[in-house]
């Protein structure tokens, strides 16, 4: 089983709301967004599978971010993976 579906279903469902709104109001991961859906707008569930991928990209730069103790710097965004 993926680890993923290990968590609790509120955990889910807060990344996902949270890349909803990451995917469509912060211009930094719009544009990671809109980069991953390029080409590929007319596969059926590719925009939720996305913005699944964008919840697990969000989970681990809040964790590296919280080790850290260091502030958001979208300079380190990689937003051509």
């Amino acid at each position: 089983m993926h680890a993923l579906h290990e968590r609790p279903p509120l955990l889910l469902h807060a990344l996902y709301q949270a890349a909803h709104i990451a995917s469509c109001r912060n211009q930094y991961f719009v544009t990671y967004f809109t980069n991953k859906l390029r080409g590929r707008q007319k596969e059926k569930g590719i925009t939720t599978k996305m913005k699944v991928k964008l919840a697990a990209k969000l989970l681990v730069i809040a964790w590296t971010l919280m080790k850290k103790e260091e502030p958001f710097n979208p300079d380190y965004l990689n937003l051509d993976e």
